[in-house]
């Protein structure tokens, strides 16, 4: 595939998902690319013949979290979301196979105990230039901050790749998710990503949830009130989003239904 081909395809698949909810969609070079990835969590450990990962981005809105309390209306929009999100994700991988090429999504745990992914959604982001890695270790975006969802597709098409970002340092005089993190799991001495404890960060969520039955099992004190980003509520709630409003209330009712 040539130059004009690669981007030819690569801006039929942006026109594809902005048309069902993506506000983005980049590319990251697999096969020169990832070198801080986890041995055995590089994409081409996933996919043998990787050649483009491609990264879409979904806003969620600036009440996704709530921080430690989560209403049960916002937990089913957060269920809602992931379903979009992996709906998503088939969609653009049957868009691309019909065409020819071959693809994977990478699901599931390289090491479920220590609960590393298969493949790093946030280290895709990060290498297509959708966003950079913030003290916390999330990824900040220049658009909606870290209030955005992403989806990975793997694929062995040739697709022009896009830069990582540069000249976009929104931690450097930051120190709100510093301050508030619970269980300081934040090195201010450190820059991103280094400066995220990992462990202490998972260690605290899996003892929230055991302390209060699973009623509260996430954090998202950094999440939720990280400055950086247009300050939308206006993200993926049920009632607004278009592509979902063709589901019946009994559809509707299982997707968000308590387990």
């Amino acid at each position: 595939m040539d130059g004009a081909s690669s981007q030819s395809l690569k801006d039929e698949l942006i026109q594809f998902v902005q048309s069902l909810g993506a506000y983005k969609l980049q590319v990251a070079e697999a096969r020169t690319g990832f070198d801080n990835a986890i041995d055995g969590c590089h994409p081409r450990d996933v996919m043998k013949n990787c050649n483009s990962v491609i990264v879409f981005g979904i806003c969620v809105g600036s009440d996704y979290y709530r921080s430690i309390k989560i209403r049960n209306e916002i937990t089913a929009n957060h269920r809602i979301m992931h379903v979009f999100r992996d709906w998503l994700q088939y969609r653009v991988s049957d868009y691309l196979e019909e065409k020819g090429y071959k693809t994977m999504i990478p699901l599931g745990f390289y090491d479920r105990e220590s609960m590393t992914a298969s493949l790093s959604y946030k280290l895709a982001a990060y290498e297509a230039g959708v966003g950079v890695y913030g003290k916390c270790g999330i990824i900040i975006t220049p658009e909606y901050g870290p209030r955005v969802n992403f989806g990975v597709i793997l694929s062995d098409a040739v697709l022009e790749p896009d830069p990582k970002l540069v000249n976009f340092n929104p931690c450097n005089e930051c120190r709100v998710c510093f301050d508030l993190c619970p269980p300081k799991a934040i090195r201010e001495d450190l820059g991103p990503p280094k400066s995220h404890d990992r462990l202490k960060c998972v260690n605290f969520i899996l003892r929230l949830r055991e302390k209060t039955g699973g009623k509260n099992f996430l954090c998202g004190y950094c999440y939720d009130n990280c400055p950086i980003g247009k300050p939308t509520k206006r993200g993926f709630i049920l009632s607004r989003h278009k592509t979902l409003m063709g589901l019946g209330p009994d559809k509707r009712r299982l997707l968000t239904k308590e387990t």
